[in-house]
């Protein structure tokens, strides 16, 4: 397989302005915990190709998913539909990119 990030654009994930409805729900430690999660995973997907370790993927992913559902359930993606979809398209190259490593015989860290 190519390398993912050359395939799929990954989207950039604007978290919502501070005026935003849900302010009150998600704690500024939350939302930048989140946005560096994304640039994490973004950035390890990027470099997969050269010498990124499949397991910095797996673990960046783990913790983008993880945050994403703590922001779910506290309401952030109401007011953020685009960063939604960004979020879920990031998620989504990473769980096709450690699908693709698990089903090749041979070729694993």
């Amino acid at each position: 397989m190519s390398n993912p990030a050359s395939r799929f654009p990954v989207p950039s994930c604007n978290p919502p302005k501070a005026g935003d409805s849900h302010k009150g729900a998600i704690s500024a430690a939350d939302e930048q915990a989140f946005v560096a999660a994304s640039e994490r995973l973004t950035a390890a997907l990027e470099q997969a190709g050269s010498g990124r370790t499949h397991e910095d993927i797996a673990i960046a992913r783990q913790r983008l998913r993880e945050l994403a559902v703590k922001l779910r359930d506290a309401g952030y993606w109401r007011s953020d539909k685009k960063g939604l979809r960004a979020t879920v398209s990031l998620l989504w190259q990473a769980d096709r990119y450690v699908s693709d490593i698990a089903l090749r015989p041979g070729d694993r860290d």
